[in-house]
């Protein structure tokens, strides 16, 4: 279906917009691979450059994503997480819409506090937990959460959030405390686990939670797919 010319409209721009109909058409779906670039230009009757600054142009708009030796894909849709909806974790804030959410447990390590120990209130320890956290079916981020070792759950399988298995075991309430936001390039290790390429653009999310009597009991790091993440909070006026 070769294009026809369109007064005032660049050749690329028609085409960054009938990939983008057929998008809202479901004729091509999220995750699906679309045709290489030379299939592109045959298809469309333009040239093969056209047709990359036509991909850049949907790249921008967050329709595609291209992994560079791979090739482009129709993005996932972006995921919107309320950061003040009063729960300790995204996967309950997620599982509670109705969502799947998982988690693949990485590792589980005993850690020295040192001086600058973050649980002034607790002796003996930390645990840091490491994961990939899947949002149906897809990973989202990977994370790591340093607990007391007398909170830790040892036992813990990435069912729930570590933080439901905590609370499940002792009996806390688990509130978020602080939270930073940055931004970051996958490093080739993160890629893998995300799917992404490398130096794709990840939010970095770093903080700490209390429990209901004001104690530190938790720092978090989190590197979430920047492609999949949108974080709203609500400003009281």
């Amino acid at each position: 279906m070769p294009l026809s010319k369109q007064a005032g409209l660049a050749l690329y721009r028609q085409v960054a917009e009938d990939l983008s109909a057929r998008v809202s058409r479901a004729e091509l779906v999220p995750g699906e691979r679309l045709a290489p670039e030379a299939s592109l230009a045959q298809l469309y009757g333009v040239n093969r450059l056209t047709i990359r600054r036509a991909l850049e142009e949907l790249v921008r708009a967050g329709m595609v994503r291209t992994e560079h030796g791979v090739g482009s894909f129709v993005a996932l849709p972006m995921m919107r997480h309320r950061i003040d909806d009063g729960e300790a974790s995204l996967s309950e804030s997620m599982a509670h819409r109705g969502l799947a959410v998982h988690h693949k447990v990485l590792a589980v390590t005993a850690q020295d506090t040192g001086a600058e120990n973050p649980f002034p209130e607790f002796s003996g320890g930390a645990v840091k937990f490491g994961f990939v956290r899947y949002l149906e079916g897809e990973p989202w981020s990977i994370g790591e959460v340093l607990l007391p070792a007398s909170l830790a759950p040892l036992d813990w399988d990435g069912e729930t959030s570590v933080f439901a298995a905590l609370s499940a075991q002792h009996g806390l309430e688990v509130k978020r405390a602080e939270r930073t936001f940055s931004a970051h390039p996958a490093n080739s290790e993160q890629a893998g686990w995300l799917k992404v390429a490398v130096g794709s653009a990840l939010l970095e999310l770093r903080g700490f939670n209390t429990d209901q009597h004001g104690r530190v009991i938790a720092t978090v790091a989190h590197h979430i797919r920047g492609d999949r993440a949108e974080y709203v909070v609500r400003v009281s006026q």
